[in-house]
């Protein structure tokens, strides 16, 4: 159970934080110099074809050499002309907590800010560089309705705000570890012929099918909204008073949202390379490669919308007793039941709401810090069964030995300070099978409108009518995956070591396995499908950990582990060869 800060009984107590952060990245791939790049691929060609025709002639590769004209002869290094060394991100957080005797509170906020290392050209009017603005707000409220009554109230709020390049930083760094270094700048100066050319001037080489890293990462931009919200209320009521001492009951009721959309802005590059060159003028003059595939305005393309919903309501009521300080005694039943909706499913099936349903229990027993024994149950539904198969018990129980508190033990305790025996069994069950497109085994999937499988009619061939296919058929036998687990520990403390070893073995039965003795004359056309897979697990695991305080409050602590695990295949649905 995962619990947030909560409020104290006092004055207000406020608390401001601000922290900034210098990121960089830690490793960079390391390329070939452009000279280098040129001849090692000319190398390339020739020992695969002697024959073969060179990309780059001495020619190119000299004046490359020399520092020629650079947007004739490029030599660019991608990733210093689009990447910084660092950026600053910066973090800021208050929060706030006091109460009375009534009520206590807590309320916290934070903003923070995650910056890019892209280097974004001046001339467009907008930013593509990584922005992430991430804003969360939580508060806990605690009342103490009456002496035996207590409420909690838990919202929390989360929201991100995304501005970055339309690939994201990934795609970008991607394009330049992949882009060649040689044949063409990132984009030229305005010759004569466009020097009232309001566009950038890209580079880029014969019909402008080659990537320009730093074209795709200027040329637009991608806006992203996520917003999750989590509301939670639980009530408390001791029982003490009222039935038996060390009862309790519990109700809590939370709901969560979800909703994500994104939208993509950009242009289309026009891309240019060098059409002439003089070498007594260094002039040279400039053609256009996409002249009408380009653009000058930005277009508009909306992305992914996510919305979805999910509600929880959860019961319990809890024992908890000592009699005559040597017998323990608790117990404990719990009830769920969990809702999900999601807006855009995509299918009529994904589209109904995902429910289950749950009882739960645990009792058990120990006796003067020595014995314990301890029994679970687990009544549990799902929604992908049929009704017969709908519902699953899956009991587990364990018992446990405290050697070291026993009265014989008085004489090892200076060496074994600790010794605790410990075994357990139980059944587990798995309703997560199959594909997340087989969410109801006990219906068929069928299109009665499959154009797929549609067939051509009439005096000239021209009236057509959509067939019928299906993709799943219904098997109302398939159930749970159920796995038998057995487990014996031992957790001993020796001095300043502390030990702990497990074996545990598992069995594993009805595993969903496509039927592979169906014959093709059946003319099925989806797999069958059945519970009849098996596999087992075996599984040995100890750690060691060694603790020790010196005098000069300096604490010292190594761990160590080690596993051992062997999971085969017991019985496996293939054709018998």
């Amino acid at each position: 159970m995962v619990t947030t800060k909560r409020g104290s009984e006092g004055r207000a107590k406020i608390n401001f934080e601000q922290n900034f952060a210098l990121s960089r990245p830690t490793q960079n791939l390391e390329l070939a110099d452009p000279v280098t790049y040129m001849r090692l691929h000319n190398e390339a060609v020739t020992t695969r074809d002697p024959l073969g025709v060179q990309l780059y002639s001495p020619n190119k590769i000299d004046a490359t050499v020399a520092g020629l004209n650079p947007l004739v002869y490029p030599a660019t290094n991608w990733m210093d002309m689009l990447l910084k060394k660092s950026t600053l991100n910066q973090r800021s957080n208050l929060s706030i907590a006091g109460g009375g005797k009534v009520a206590t509170y807590f309320v916290t906020g934070s903003i923070n800010q995650d910056n890019g290392i892209l280097k974004v050209d001046e001339r467009n009017n907008f930013n593509s560089n990584i922005k992430l603005n991430s804003y969360s707000l939580r508060s806990n409220v605690d009342v103490n309705i009456t002496n035996t009554t207590q409420m909690a109230v838990r919202l929390y709020g989360n929201f991100d705000d995304y501005n970055g390049p339309i690939d994201g930083g990934t795609g970008v760094y991607t394009k330049i570890i992949n882009t060649n270094p040689v044949l063409f700048p990132a984009f030229y100066p305005a010759d004569n012929s466009n020097r009232f050319t309001k566009h950038i001037l890209f580079g880029n080489f014969e019909n402008g099918q080659y990537i320009n890293p730093y074209a795709d990462m200027v040329k637009g931009y991608k806006d992203y909204s996520r917003s999750l919200m989590l509301a939670q209320i639980e009530l408390k009521q001791d029982l003490s008073k009222y039935l038996f001492q060390g009862l309790k009951a519990r109700l809590m009721a939370s709901t969560q949202r979800r909703s994500y959309f994104d939208i993509s802005r950009n242009y289309n590059p026009f891309y240019y390379n060098v059409s002439s060159y003089d070498n007594a003028t260094n002039n040279y003059t400039l053609q256009a490669l996409n002249p009408t595939a380009g653009s000058e305005t930005l277009s508009y393309a909306e992305g992914d919308k996510q919305v979805s919903t999910a509600s929880y309501m959860e019961t319990a009521l809890n024992y908890d007793h000592t009699f005559n300080e040597k017998h323990a005694v608790s117990g404990l039943v719990v009830g769920i039941l969990r809702n999900e909706l999601t807006a855009n499913a995509g299918s009529l099936q994904a589209s109904l709401p995902f429910r289950n349903l749950g009882f739960s229990g645990r009792a058990s027993y120990g006796y003067d810090k020595r014995y314990t024994a301890e029994v679970n149950f687990g009544y549990n539904g799902s929604e992908r069964f049929s009704e017969d198969k709908r519902f699953g018990f899956f009991p587990s129980a364990g018992v446990a030995w405290n050697v070291s508190n026993e009265k014989f033990w008085t004489g090892m305790s200076k060496i074994i300070s600790s010794l605790k025996l410990r075994a357990t069994y139980g059944i587990i069950g798995n309703d997560a099978i199959g594909s997340a497109a087989d969410r109801f085994f006990y219906l068929s999937n069928v299109n009665l409108n499959d154009a797929g499988r549609g067939f051509v009619f009439g005096q000239n061939f021209d009236t057509n009518r959509s067939g019928v296919s299906v993709t799943r058929y219904d098997n109302t036998d398939i159930t749970w995956e159920r796995s038998k687990r057995i487990n014996f520990g031992m957790d001993v403390q020796v001095k300043e070591f502390t030990i702990n070893m497990d074996y545990s073995k598992d069995d594993t039965d009805h595993i969903l396995m496509d039927r592979a003795f169906i014959p093709t004359t059946m003319g099925l056309t989806a797999p069958v499908r059945a519970n009849v897979g098996a596999a087992k697990s075996r599984a040995f695991e100890t750690s060691i950990n060694y603790s020790h305080s010196f005098t000069n409050s300096l604490y010292i602590s190594l761990m160590g582990n080690f596993t051992y695990a062997n999971n085969s295949y017991a019985k496996v649905e293939e054709p018998e060869i």
